[in-house]
């Protein structure tokens, strides 16, 4: 279970919203607090040809418990997602073209009306730049990405969600997405602000730190400050701290999104703070004790 709280602070909008993305068994659902949840993401879709495939019985019956969580949290969304690192393989050949970014927008729609799930988040990792190994890209990607998500408003209409994973360091932000036009279709963006040092760096540091230095300008201030300057809107944007809990399973805390360029940085990072706490409660000791440890900046 991966852990995301968004929290607004314009004054006529003050909502907090607490987004898991899950891979697991639909049994495991039960032993996390779901009701504490306002958004819910299966964890992942893939393509099958032009269209969005879930794999296997299991993981329908998974996205079946999600949606069977309503009835104890009425407001809950519960998000179809594609690709995570290492699963969107086909995407920048498939996404190349209107026609099968119709088809998939269509393939989407039709899932979430069959689930009466609530939207779909994008984790194409990486449009435009080199992401996993041996995953094809190319130049066009950029204003691919862009008509895939005016394929999938379209498709989806106005009361579905729409968001998407982004790399938190500069490459990906300066040459990936059309940030002013894919924002004002989309909901929110989960900035991936964690991995920033990693297997391909050849220099070590820390992998998710609030602040660059001198010899690491890649940081969360760094992501956030560099999207706010695109005219990213605060309100949609989230940064992410990771560590690893008891269970081994990796969890990424998107502790609070900044909605406005107003708020000063220390003031939320004090809000930070505040959140952080308040989500220490979902854990187990255990699981507490090794996400302290795992956690530098606490």
């Amino acid at each position: 279970m991966l852990l995301l709280t968004q929290k607004s602070f314009s004054q006529s909008n003050n909502k907090i919203c607490i987004t898991g993305y899950y891979a697991g068994p639909a049994k495991m659902l039960d032993s996390f607090a779901t009701e504490k949840l306002t958004h819910l993401i299966f964890s992942f879709g893939h393509l099958k040809g032009n269209r969005l495939h879930i794999s296997n019985a299991a993981d329908t019956a998974c996205i079946q418990k999600m949606v069977g969580l309503k009835q104890k949290n009425p407001g809950l969304k519960i998000i179809l997602s594609l690709g995570g690192w290492g699963g969107c393989y086909t995407c920048s050949p498939v996404f190349a073209t209107q026609h099968a970014r119709n088809e998939f927008a269509a393939s989407v729609k039709t899932l979430t009306d069959y689930f009466s799930t609530d939207g779909i988040d994008l984790d194409w990792e990486y449009p435009a730049i080199a992401g996993h190994p041996g995953h094809p890209y190319a130049a066009a990607d950029k204003k691919n990405f862009t008509a895939l998500v005016y394929s999938l408003r379209k498709a989806l209409g106005q009361s579905k969600e729409i968001s998407f994973a982004a790399g938190g360091f500069n490459q990906f932000i300066d040459s990936s997405v059309e940030w002013k036009k894919v924002m004002r279709l989309a909901n929110k963006v989960y900035v991936m602000s964690y991995d920033l040092v990693h297997g391909y760096s050849t220099t070590s540091g820390h992998h998710t730190p609030l602040y660059g230095t001198p010899q690491q300008e890649a940081s969360v201030d760094n992501a956030v400050n560099r999207l706010l300057a695109m005219q990213v809107p605060a309100n949609k944007l989230i940064p992410s701290i990771k560590g690893c809990t008891g269970r081994g399973i990796f969890t990424v805390v998107f502790l609070m999104q900044i909605c406005t360029t107003a708020l000063p940085l220390q003031k939320a990072l004090h809000n930070i703070g505040m959140m952080w706490q308040k989500h220490l409660t979902l854990l187990t000791p255990k699981e507490k004790y090794w996400l302290l440890m795992t956690t530098a900046f606490l």
